[in-house]
């Protein structure tokens, strides 16, 4: 097994993987600590040996809990290529302060997917070093905000404006998102435009609070947006019926200044080793089924456990499918996907066949045997949506001769397993729908 493969769990296993490291590469003790470190989901060695030695001594100690935000990126002009680690620390898991369903609310989780209990990837490859780090430091701020403020995310517009009505937002919104606070089922509206802007229509702004009876308090923490450039937080409630600002304000302005690119604390490693979180690793221990078991799983002998996109623990086939024919199932989906975006019958499940495979893929096949290039595109990356209310039979029938396709590759290359059968249940599901579409 290659040292990159090896994932040590403790302070003895980090540096029993650092002997065979400082052998194989030459180099020093104290490099191959780190670089041991490193494989274990730490920054560091200092890092893991303070937060394991913490761990050992007193398991009572409330440490909090982290979150790894890592964002990949690649210069397209000169080749040049990394992964961006930032680690945060919240005080309660980020899964109990927003639901994968909602990542869609709030642009900072857009191209962010769960990895594990305490890892948020972002999906795709950025531009550029600077552009990684922008959005894992996005991320980050979101974060915080919702964890001294507990609310979510939400994309209940109407209940955050006057009447109902988004026609009667604040003069000069700019980077806004609807909060919800879901104990008391209150809403506030948080906008971050640039500072100037806000300073130029503060009169109409103060006006239409009054006219509206509105409150807007401006929070000493600059917010999510992009502190550093320039933009300002401010939250906005009906005086009656939103969230009370006060204890909001108040929270937000015990945090530390706003995480932002200039003052970056993060790791830049290579993208080789993968980079899989201590939580990741210690969830991904499966036992074996016995016998017994495996008859009455109903074929689930032929799946195996890993770790789904925060969804907890799934099951995949056993099997790996070739990947030129994951490359043609991808176009073939997407072909679908492109003009089906109006029909939700057929674009959410086929969606969700798609993420699906785009994890089963990762999961089969290393870096080495699929690079990022071919990897970011096998599923996503479609391009030229027709936004169709309706569509022809003949476009139909073309459409489901596609997906029938998809169910023919599907099933010659995986076994007959659970996972399997879920998933050509929805490409069915799909189907059907596709034929009640045209017209």
């Amino acid at each position: 097994m290659s040292s990159k493969e090896i994932r040590p769990s403790s302070i003895d296993g980090i540096k029993r993987l650092a002997k065979s490291i400082k052998v194989a590469q030459g180099i020093q003790h104290t490099e191959a600590l780190d670089v041991a470190a490193r494989a274990a989901g730490y920054q560091n060695y200092r890092h893991a040996s303070n937060f394991l030695s913490k761990v050992n001594s007193d398991s009572r100690i409330d440490l909090g809990h982290r979150v790894f935000i890592t964002t990949s990126w690649k210069n397209r002009k000169d080749g040049s290529e990394g992964r961006e680690i930032l680690t945060v620390m919240l005080t309660t898991l980020w899964s109990d302060l927003i639901a994968v369903s909602q990542f869609d609310y709030h642009r900072a989780f857009n191209g962010f997917r769960p990895e594990g209990p305490d890892h948020l990837a972002r999906r795709t490859s950025v531009q550029s070093q600077s552009e990684a780090r922008r959005a894992a430091c996005a991320l980050a701020r979101t974060l915080q905000f919702m964890d001294v403020t507990k609310l979510r995310p939400s994309n209940s517009h109407s209940k955050a404006y006057p009447g109902g009505r988004s026609t009667n937002a604040v003069p000069g919104r700019d980077h806004y998102s609807i909060w919800y606070d879901r104990n008391t089922r209150r809403y506030l509206f948080a906008d971050e435009p640039y500072e100037k802007a806000a300073e130029s229509l503060a009169a109409a702004r103060t006006e239409w609070a009054q006219r509206h009876r509105f409150v807007i308090q401006k929070p000493e923490w600059t917010g999510m947006y992009n502190p550093d450039g320039g933009s300002q937080l401010y939250l906005i409630a009906d005086a009656e019926r939103g969230i009370p600002l006060d204890p909001i304000v108040a929270a937000l302005n015990r945090l530390a200044a706003p995480i932002d690119e200039k003052t970056w604390n993060g790791e830049s490693t290579p993208l080789i080793p993968i980079f899989v979180s201590p939580g990741a690793i210690s969830n991904v221990k499966t036992p074996k089924l016995d016998s017994k078991q495996q008859k009455k799983s109903g074929g689930q002998h032929n799946s195996v456990k890993y770790i789904q996109t925060f969804v907890g623990p799934s099951r995949r086939p056993k099997d790996r499918m070739p990947i030129d024919a994951h490359i043609e199932i991808g176009g073939l989906l997407k072909s679908v996907l492109v003009v089906s975006s109006e029909r939700n019958g057929v674009y959410n499940r086929l969606n969700s066949v798609r993420s699906e495979l785009d994890e089963w893929v990762q999961r089969e096949y290393n870096r080495e045997e699929l690079s990022d290039e071919v990897f970011f595109d096998i599923y996503y990356h479609e391009s030229g949506h027709q936004f169709s209310r309706s569509i022809s039979h003949a476009e139909s029938s073309r459409h489901i001769n596609s997906l029938e396709r998809v169910k023919q590759i599907l099933g010659k290359h995986y076994p007959d397993s659970p996972p399997l059968r879920t998933l050509l249940k929805k490409v069915d599901s799909a189907i059907s729908s596709m034929r009640t579409w045209a017209s």
